[in-house]
């Protein structure tokens, strides 16, 4: 990288945040790299969200507003466009930066290879009651590299976590707007075909949920899902072992939606794939038990897997 000291865009989705725009706007504007410009894309708020952010006197900032609600996907797509940055990083309109999360993405990418193309740190999500999950999770491994094999496993690249050239992402595609949810899985997974990531090894973020947010819809999961595994079928051809979790994930899902007829579907694909597993056959057992026996043995499964606080440098 030529230019040691690059344009940083940083886009910001957001609708009816007002309330909450400020803790995530001033934590981006207070980076200790400060060649950045903000995008924050509103929209079709109906509250005072427009006026919070023109408010802000640093130059910055600039407001793009669409006329009416399309989704946060679109608005970052909205945001990309207008970006003039060389590099582009994701922010949320109720998350937080730790200060030095470009600074150490920009020193990250510069030291890199030049294949090195998508830099990624790591995310705490704080959940309603307290609790925290962190991405990636303790499963993704290896996190450095070619990393498309990982990604296929699942999403363990968070958006909010993610810095890469513009130009990459006007080569792969922008996010997909068809995705419900999982659009982060998608993009880094598109991504990751193409180049090499490099994890910063700390908490850059702290990502907040509450009952409001798209991460509580389950339907929208369920769709997304689905919708993933079609779009990227021809990527799962001689992984049937992934193939079969996605699809007990997706029963999962299902199950707690009360689906059962086609979480039981999904169940037996999975089951087809890996049909001499204890792992399968404990989940099958548990399914014909009923759906709260399969849901409650998947997430103390998956509770396994998620790191504790004392595994991240925070």
């Amino acid at each position: 990288m030529a230019d040691k000291n690059p344009l940083v865009s940083v886009v910001i989705p957001t609708y009816n945040r007002a309330d909450k725009i400020d803790r995530s706007l001033t934590s981006v504007l207070n980076q200790t790299y400060e060649n950045l410009e903000v995008v924050v894309v509103d929209d079709g708020s109906t509250d005072n969200t427009e006026e919070v952010i023109r408010s802000y006197e640093d130059t910055r900032v600039h407001y793009i507003g669409h006329e009416e609600n399309k989704g946060a996907t679109a608005a970052r797509n909205t945001g990309i466009e207008a970006a003039k940055g060389e590099f582009i990083a994701f922010q949320d309109s109720d998350d937080e930066w730790h200060p030095k999360k470009i600074e150490k993405q920009v020193e990250a990418y510069m030291n890199s290879p030049d294949d090195y193309k998508v830099i990624y740190t790591i995310v705490c999500g704080n959940l309603t009651g307290g609790g925290k999950i962190y991405v990636p999770e303790r499963w993704a491994v290896p996190r450095n590299g070619d990393i498309h094999h990982t990604i296929r496993k699942g999403s363990c690249v968070s958006t909010v976590g993610i810095f890469t050239n513009k130009s990459c992402l006007e080569k792969v595609g922008y996010f997909d707007e068809n995705f419900p949810r999982l659009q982060d899985w998608e993009l880094a997974f598109r991504l990751s075909k193409h180049y090499k990531f490099k994890l910063v090894d700390e908490v850059m973020v702290e990502a907040y949920h509450d009952e409001s947010s798209i991460t509580e819809d389950n339907e929208a999961l369920a769709e997304a899902i689905e919708m993933f595994l079609e779009k990227h079928k021809k990527d799962f051809e001689g992984h049937e072992d992934i193939l079969s979790e996605h699809y007990f994930w997706l029963a999962s899902v299902l199950f707690s939606l009360d689906r059962d007829e086609e979480a039981q579907k999904y169940l037996k694909k999975g089951v087809s794939l890996k049909p001499f597993c204890l792992l399968t056959f404990i989940r099958l057992f548990a399914s014909i038990l009923g759906h709260w026996f399969f849901n409650n043995f998947r997430g103390f499964y998956r509770r396994i897997a998620y790191p504790t606080p004392e595994d991240y440098n925070e």
